[in-house]
């Protein structure tokens, strides 16, 4: 009897998968040949904030999560427990669940209590940075020096940047200007100046009630956007926009491969088109 094939896309799937763990494998061990130090970090933003810390030669750094998909829905692969099971230092941030599912040494961890505080937003992620240097600076104490000029380079970068944003949203007009957001973005926006004038959760739960009490909160208040999370769900508050016919801007909560900087820039820019003024 002639055995069974295996299906074609199947196959090309599962040598593919293969492949790609074992690059990363190959990858995790030239950085061992090469005496670097790993360090993996749960997601974009801390992976971003450790490497403009640290010099690039000597230490590699990766990112968990990727920075389009939501944290409560990822699954940790087996490519990222082989990072995790060779990495010198894991830094996470905490409440993340899928690092809760991996089998990471403690002593080889540090997790990351942002107390409520939303790191995307200029301010926050200064304040984050300054936390991130110490423990760095703690671990790592040959790299004590550099990583204290570093740190003053990077917040005097943001510090500019976020002065120049702020003041383009408020000659556009964003400074007391009344939204409905996505909660995870509330922060943010209100650092940028926008009025908060209601919040929601993730898609799944907000039901028909909530859309129609959003909707009369906007209406009231002359809302004048609606701001989704990219993570948690774009297109959570579109039926409110649609219902308000105002404008509906998507925003990201975790940095792209571009850096926290480009993606700052991006949120600012998608916030300054739906308010007319790009």
């Amino acid at each position: 009897m002639m055995r069974e094939r295996m299906p074609a896309a199947l196959g090309i799937g599962l040598i593919l998968a293969a492949l790609f763990s074992l690059g990363c494998s190959q990858r995790t061990e030239v950085s061992k040949e090469r005496n670097c130090k790993i360090i993996v970090a749960s997601d974009t933003l801390l992976s971003g904030m450790i490497a403009s810390l640290l010099p690039s030669v000597g230490y590699e750094v990766f990112a968990i999560l990727p920075p389009a998909q939501c944290p409560g829905h990822y699954d940790v692969k087996l490519t990222d427990m082989e990072r995790i099971r060779k990495a010198d230092l894991i830094v996470s941030f905490l409440g993340m669940p899928f690092m809760e599912k991996a089998d990471i040494d403690m002593g080889r961890c540090l997790y990351i209590d942002t107390k409520g505080r939303n790191w995307m937003a200029p301010d926050s992620h200064i304040q984050g940075l300054h936390i991130l240097a110490g423990e760095l600076a703690r671990r790592f104490p040959e790299e004590k020096e550099g990583i204290s000029g570093r740190l003053r380079n990077k917040v005097r970068r943001i510090a500019e940047q976020a002065d120049e944003l702020r003041e383009r949203l408020k000659n556009a007009g964003a400074l007391g200007a009344p939204i409905l957001a996505c909660a995870l973005q509330k922060e943010s926006l209100e650092w940028m100046g926008f009025r908060v004038v209601g919040e929601y959760g993730r898609p799944e739960s907000m039901s028909a009630k909530d859309i129609v009490r959003l909707s009369q909160i906007g209406r009231r208040t002359q809302a004048v956007l609606i701001a989704d999370n990219l993570q948690s769900g774009p297109e959570a508050g579109k039926a409110i926009s649609d219902a308000l016919e105002i404008p509906h801007v998507v925003l990201t909560n975790f940095p792209s491969e571009k850096g926290y900087e480009s993606s700052l820039g991006e949120n600012t820019a998608a916030l300054l088109a739906a308010l007319g003024a790009e």
